[in-house]
């Protein structure tokens, strides 16, 4: 007990003079929980109000589009105005959709609600991303970012499981949509209270020393030389889409789930998420980041087998265990790369991770509308075939794009 009280006291000190990053994991992990409930109910409550599947795919893939507009925009004015005021403006933003949800009734509501979950979303990601870059150790930035995804990956299958749950219980989808506007509004007051926008006057003179030369630099000169890292974030990013927003369909209509099964199915990968986000972290950290990069697509693989051959409640859990393993092994690594990358221009941090990210968000758009097109027209075997193909192609293009690159 002796032994470990200067440890957590030690702990406690570094939270106390660098608050930022677990303030942000901490909103990560409200905001993802209340809107875990919005993701799972959305796609069924999208069935109630009488819509088809293409349709249910193309309001995923509006929130994605909304995002690739608005992205750049935002990271520019996340570097202009400051990355808090960002966040602070993005969560605010977030509040007002949870509300909204509420009262919606006609199809045409959920589609004008997720533009703006999309303009919330291009206003979140870049300052973020940009505020634990520039608050984490150089030496664990992948670290860093890991316990953040960690906490909202918890955060979203909680989210899924207490959905599938209120809705066995109520029948009533507002209930689910109220408790994520009541989960944002705490995340907000967190945000303001703990969240800095640098962690100490070095940062500010190291940003001064380097942007003259950030300046200098062309659109040609920055951006042209990360397309090969975009194109391999897109092709994760399609096969990873393609299961979003319609998990709870493909478990319902094909494996024959109860919607209260779904939803503990999506909540049991939060174990492998608390497991795999800091262990593939620790290791993209120490030895290289491809151990991270490639996780996502062999988990997209593994878990389309389990989909298409074990139907049924235990191979639905133990898929989607596998896709938010692979899940949370990816981002930490993959935000650490976009991390790297920016840092040799700092001062348009939040705009160079915001540009590569956006392979994330065309992915968002492609990948539903892939799903649910090919699952109207043939099958979910067959919409399933597809992504374990696209995964192992995402595979070799990866062994030849990360070979002998080390981290940092």
């Amino acid at each position: 007990m002796s032994a470990a009280a200067p440890r957590r006291d030690g702990l406690l000190r570094r939270l106390r003079a660098n608050p930022t990053i677990p303030a942000i994991a901490a909103e990560g992990f409200l905001t993802r929980l209340g809107f875990g409930m919005v993701g799972f109910a959305l796609p069924l409550y999208a069935l109630h109000l009488g819509m088809s599947l293409v349709e249910v795919g193309a309001l995923y893939a509006l929130h994605g589009v909304v995002v690739l507009a608005v992205k750049p925009a935002m990271g520019w004015a996340a570097d202009r105005f400051g990355r808090k005021r960002a966040l602070v403006f993005a969560i605010s933003l977030r509040c007002i959709v949870g509300l909204l949800f509420v009262f919606a009734w006609l199809p045409w509501h959920l589609y004008a609600i997720r533009i703006l979950q999309g303009v919330m979303t291009a206003a979140r990601d870049p300052s973020a991303s940009a505020l634990i870059a520039t608050h984490a150790n150089r030496k664990g930035v992948a670290s860093a970012f890991a316990w953040y995804f960690t906490a909202r990956d918890v955060g979203h299958s909680l989210g899924a499981a207490a959905a599938g749950l209120l809705i066995a219980a109520t029948g009533a989808y507002p209930v689910v949509f109220a408790a994520a506007f009541v989960s944002s509004c705490v995340a907000l007051v967190g945000v303001l209270r703990y969240v800095r926008e640098a962690p100490a006057q070095a940062e500010h003179e190291r940003e001064a020393r380097v942007e003259p030369l950030a300046q200098a630099r062309s659109f040609r000169e920055t951006y042209v030389p990360l397309l090969p890292v975009f194109g391999f974030g897109l092709l994760v990013a399609l096969t990873a889409e393609m299961m979003r927003g319609i998990f709870p369909i493909v478990a319902v209509q094909y494996g024959h789930l109860t919607i209260a099964q779904a939803g503990i199915a999506a909540s049991a990968s939060s174990i492998a998420i608390l497991a795999a986000g800091p262990a593939f972290a620790w290791l993209s950290d120490r030895f290289h980041r491809g151990v991270g990069l490639t996780a996502r697509s062999i988990a997209n693989t593994v878990s389309s087998g389990l989909y298409i051959f074990l139907p049924g409640f235990a191979g639905f859990v133990a898929g989607r265990m596998l896709d938010d393993a692979g899940k949370a092994a990816f981002r930490p690594s993959w935000s650490a790369t976009l991390a790297e990358i920016a840092d040799a221009d700092p001062a348009r941090r939040a705009r160079i991770m915001g540009f590569l990210d956006l392979a994330w968000n065309v992915g968002e758009i492609l990948g539903p509308l892939l799903a649910g097109a090919l699952m109207a027209a043939f099958s979910v075997p067959v919409m399933l075939g597809l992504r374990m193909a696209l995964s192992i192609g995402t595979e070799a293009y990866a062994f030849v794009l990360f070979r002998g690159r080390a981290h940092g």
